[in-house]
């Protein structure tokens, strides 16, 4: 005959440590390992507010059609090379990503630097807080920038673009005489011609293309003025590896006006911002890698996803512009 303690003596036993099988082993220590790692990513400098592992930039989350911006960088009405005409200003369209704004800053001292008194005329980025504006689809998450096209008279001298004009296959626009200058049609109804700058617009491309401070996945603009930019290019010498490249990136979208009036940029997610749920649409190309084999984006996405989406941040409506990178006060 087996003897076996009472109840209540072998209840106190499992609890003193005597584990007689699996089932007795104490669980509640497992149960809290995921509080703890929280706990530990908020003591390393998390924000609750904005997200489980945030280092205070700007964050794009979601795709460029249906996300929204936090903590946006500004880009300026005017800086070294680039300026945003008044039709563009006014509509508060001029906020991004820290990497976007950067970029187009870079972009207008780079034009300054190989065409002496050229001006990159910036249009829409997108609205302070991102989601989808009266003018675009897209533009919702600080990763997009419409850029209109350096243009030239009919005699050849530069012209400064104040609003966009449609060029046609052969990169003519024929356009009001004052339509480029405040929007407006002007009771001179003459007709000017004017004519898609390879020449300037090949050096913007290309400038776009090696940049060092985002790597860019669409350069959206129509077929037969991105065949007159390769042209160029293959003209000028440049290297076949350069002009692949800004081959693969030029592309008349099939969801979309043609985008022969302007150069629509936009530049892949950066990694931080794809922790916190920012996604890139369409062809992933050399970044490809980063998704495949970054264990933190893998690991943290669905948290941060979650912490990002329900946060309701007030972003800095200012900023200052330092070197080419912005900075906030």
């Amino acid at each position: 005959m087996t003897l076996r303690p009472p109840a209540r003596a072998r209840a106190s036993g499992a609890r003193s440590g005597i584990a007689r099988t699996s089932r007795d082993l104490p669980r509640r220590p497992l149960r809290r390992l995921p509080l703890a790692l929280i706990c530990l990513a908020l003591l390393l400098g998390g924000c609750p507010r904005h997200g489980l592992l945030d280092d205070g930039t700007s964050i794009s989350y979601g795709p460029s059609n249906g996300g929204k911006l936090i903590r946006p960088a500004l880009l300026p009405e005017r800086g070294e090379g680039f300026v945003v005409p008044e039709r563009w200003a006014t509509r508060g369209l001029r906020y991004g990503t820290d990497e976007l704004v950067s970029l187009v800053v870079y972009a207008g001292r780079e034009m300054a630097r190989l065409s002496p008194g050229a001006e990159l005329a910036v249009a829409d980025l997108s609205l302070l807080r991102g989601g989808p504006s009266a003018w675009h689809h897209s533009h919702q998450t600080g990763r997009d920038v419409d850029l209109l096209f350096f243009v030239r008279e009919s005699d050849g001298s530069p012209r400064v673009m104040r609003n966009m004009a449609g060029f046609d296959d052969d990169g003519v626009a024929r356009v009001p005489s004052g339509r480029w200058d405040d929007g407006r049609t002007p009771e001179d109804e003459s007709i000017r011609e004017l004519r898609f700058d390879a020449e300037r617009n090949w050096l913007l491309v290309r400038t776009l293309v090696e940049n060092p401070i985002a790597p860019v996945q669409f350069l959206f603009i129509s077929d037969p003025l991105k065949q007159l930019l390769i042209d160029h290019a293959r003209a000028l010498g440049e290297p076949e590896a350069l002009i692949q490249r800004a081959s693969y990136l030029l592309h008349q979208p099939g969801d979309s006006l043609p985008h022969n009036d302007h150069i629509h940029v936009r530049i892949y997610c950066a990694p931080s911002d794809r922790v916190h749920g920012c996604r890139d649409r369409g062809m992933l190309r050399w970044v490809k890698k980063d998704y495949k084999y970054d264990p933190v984006t893998r690991v943290t996405s669905a948290i941060a996803r979650n912490a990002v989406a329900t946060a309701a941040p007030t972003p800095m409506p200012a900023m200052f512009v330092l070197g080419a990178f912005p900075f906030r006060p």
